[in-house]
């Protein structure tokens, strides 16, 4: 019961320290707008590596991003790894209406539960957890991610991602999208 506890307070800690870390960001630019950005073709690329820094893999995407008629966010991600794996993920963010601007929700087939996203000035933060699939198997591993985004420039952002499993960091990504 105390081991819960403990973790339920370290959790809500780390929630409080991004929320203050995200509202520092509501003033910076380019103001990154999760529908206008992922609309279209993007190009993305990236590295995994684990937690005390050795690179595990590097990769590759496809993304199209379309917004519906219901203001949702459907991205299509198709990823070629170093290793030669082929993966395809789909993406659905819905922005909350009304006083709730750069609050989302949001789901895929490869998140266990919901996505949660917020954006302020230049980032975004989304958390979710992620179904990956085991090397040489069928079966999946669930890890909690949490995902910063930066827009750097009009066409780029800069993406930076903890997978971790109880509590302990299992791999990190840093991932650069790139619009035409």
């Amino acid at each position: 019961m105390i081991k819960k506890i403990v973790q339920y307070s370290i959790c809500n800690f780390r929630d409080f320290l991004d929320h203050r870390a995200l509202k520092k960001l509501s003033n910076t630019t380019p103001l990154l707008n999760l529908e206008e950005f992922y609309q279209g073709n993007l190009k993305a690329h990236g590295v995994a590596r684990s937690p005390l820094g050795k690179l595990c893999r590097r990769f590759s995407a496809e993304v199209t991003g379309r917004k519906a008629k219901n203001g949702s966010l459907n991205l299509v991600e198709n990823f070629t790894y170093s290793d030669g794996r082929k993966f395809h993920r789909q993406w659905v963010l819905n922005p909350m209406k009304g006083e709730k601007k750069g609050i989302y929700s949001g789901a895929g087939k490869d998140i266990h539960g919901n996505i949660s996203a917020k954006s302020s000035g230049c980032a975004a933060l989304l958390r979710y957890s992620l179904k990956i699939p085991k090397k040489g198997s069928s079966n999946f591993k669930t890890l909690n991610v949490k995902h910063w985004q930066y827009q750097i420039s009009d066409t780029k952002t800069l993406h930076f991602l903890n997978l971790s499993k109880w509590g302990i960091t299992i791999l990190n990504s840093t991932v650069i999208f790139e619009r035409p």
